[in-house]
């Protein structure tokens, strides 16, 4: 409750409380100073004419269901500073479900001075654009901003903003982070196409309307969490936010934000590479027995690419070969909490995610071929990722009242957030095609699928530097993914990729599609 000072220097008043709405508290995964701090924006391409009213028809009717009615609610804050959603007891012209716009250009997107911009799978890892480059394609003007334009607004959360060409359709939705993440969006999306199809029937209904799900998780841990030891004090923990604040502020001032293409051929030798790696040191382990070396190693190629864009992301500090590297991955809990928290039967249109931690010394990330690196990645997840243990890590935030840092104070923190179970490159929009696009018989992505994915965080208050969503794999194979950097070390990321590329045969000068540091170095 109160009032604010935008940034004109506006006096906004919260808006009054609607006595039909129905107010429910944000749950505790939703409501923390990360979400809040960040709005999303998600941007989908494709090549093919889609009938603008058509998605907006099909959304407007979701969300006008009983239980999906919750994604149309209003953000406000009460008296203890907490979040909470007002939800509407019906949408009109007043006070819709969502914000619409939609922009009509009468030109092939080819011939448009932004659209024409927009990145294509490349034949060598590029660093592409960065997403701000296509603002005008990205959002309406004067949509909002920060968590503040939505508390003052009564503007809802979700904004759907298509932007249509002769040849092509951009479609971009944004929203707080408070109101959901990856799979949540998924289950979004999923839930509009089938009502786009006109299969109401299997529209999943909503989980969580009114109670939080997730509100026991962590009150009945059954084991100790595994990185208890690493945990640390809340003075390690001030050390280690000082040392990154005075980095990103002062060291190494200034961030800029790309999108990077690694073509399927390249993405499938560093995994190769990985593979026989770790293969060899299984054949050559002593202490095992026949069965054990039997056992096939694994490593996704998420595990690889997230150990890969880490060497990329550290090339400028990697002397320091005594400094903890920690890789976090944003972890997904509804596989694991399925069972018994977040039936699959229903949506949970949330935020449920943990990281899972792989720690590292600079020397073995850049001196042991990267499937060494990938290998502990792959730990962390199969380690923290259990049912029992995410239940652990809940058991520890919610008897200290706030998230832990673990690691060490000196540590090089790496960020990932792969999206790639999402598949958001199979959203299939092609009920909504009216005319299919040009070329639409050369190109790897289906009818009514996108071509290109961006995602795009405006971020409040906090450095974002050395985070990296991956948005997955295209049709093609290819792998996308957003990155934010210091200043100026992007140019120093092209390089070492270009070189990858040129070497990627020559096992001398290169191992495992990465070049390796030279013996003075290491």
């Amino acid at each position: 409750m109160g009032n604010s000072l935008s940034n004109s220097g506006v006096l906004r008043k919260t808006p009054l409380t609607i006595s039909s709405d129905t107010v429910v508290p944000l749950y505790r995964f939703d409501d923390t100073s990360l979400t809040r701090k960040v709005i999303v924006e998600f941007t989908m391409r494709f090549d093919d004419v889609l009938d603008p009213e058509k998605l907006r028809f099909s959304l407007d009717k979701l969300l006008s269901r009983r239980d999906w009615r919750k994604l149309g609610a209003r953000l406000r804050l009460n008296h203890d500073g907490k979040l909470e959603y007002h939800i509407p007891e019906f949408f009109d012209e007043k006070r819709p479900a969502f914000a619409y716009s939609h922009i009509q250009h009468e030109m092939e997107i080819g011939r448009h001075p932004t659209g024409s911009r927009l990145p294509r799978p490349t034949a060598s890892p590029t660093v592409l654009s960065d997403p701000e480059d296509f603002a005008p394609l990205l959002r309406r003007w004067g949509g909002p901003r920060r968590l503040s334009d939505y508390l003052y607004t009564d503007a809802p959360q979700l904004s759907l903003h298509i932007v249509s060409f002769a040849d092509a359709t951009v479609v971009s939705l944004s929203w707080p982070h408070t109101l959901l993440d990856a799979m949540g969006r998924r289950e979004l999306l999923d839930a509009w196409i089938a009502t786009m199809e006109g299969r109401d029937e299997d529209v999943k209904p909503l989980h969580g309307v009114l109670h939080d799900p997730l509100a026991s998780l962590g009150t009945q841990p059954q084991e100790p969490y595994v990185l208890s030891h690493r945990r640390l004090t809340p003075w390690q923990a001030l050390l280690f936010a000082i040392a990154y604040i005075w980095t990103t502020l002062f060291w190494w001032r200034g961030e800029e934000t790309r999108m990077v293409c690694v073509p399927a051929a390249h993405i499938q030798a560093l995994h190769k590479g990985a593979l026989d790696y770790l293969a060899a040191q299984s054949e050559d382990s002593y202490g095992y027995s026949d069965d054990e070396k039997k056992i096939k190693p694994f490593v996704s190629e998420g595990d690889v690419l997230s150990s890969w864009i880490a060497r990329l992301a550290l090339l400028h500090v990697r002397h320091n070969a005594t400094q903890t590297v920690s890789i976090m991955n944003a972890f997904g809990m509804r596989s694991v909490l399925a069972r018994d928290l977040l039936p699959p039967t229903h949506a949970y249109v949330g935020n449920a995610v943990a990281g899972v931690y792989a720690f590292l010394s600079m020397r073995d990330l850049f001196a042991r071929p990267l499937g060494f690196a990938a290998a502990a990645v792959r730990r962390s997840i199969a380690e923290q990722g259990t049912r029992s243990q995410v239940e652990a890590r809940a058991a520890v935030d919610l008897r200290r009242g706030k998230s832990t840092v673990y690691g060490d104070q000196d540590m090089a923190p790496i960020m990932i957030s792969n999206w790639s179970k999402a598949r958001f490159f199979e959203t299939d929009f092609s009920a909504a095609v009216v005319r299919t696009g040009t070329g639409s018989g050369r190109r790897a992505n289906k009818v009514g699928r996108p071509s290109y994915i961006q995602p795009n965080g405006r971020v409040s208050g906090i450095p974002t530097r050395n985070s990296f969503p991956i948005v997955g794999k295209d049709a093609a194979g290819n792998y996308w993914f957003e990155g934010t950097l210091g200043r100026g070390l992007w140019g120093q990321v092209q390089e070492a990729m270009d070189l990858e590329h040129r070497f990627l045969t020559t096992p001398q000068q290169f191992e495992d599609g990465v070049v390796v540091a030279s013996k003075e170095e290491q």
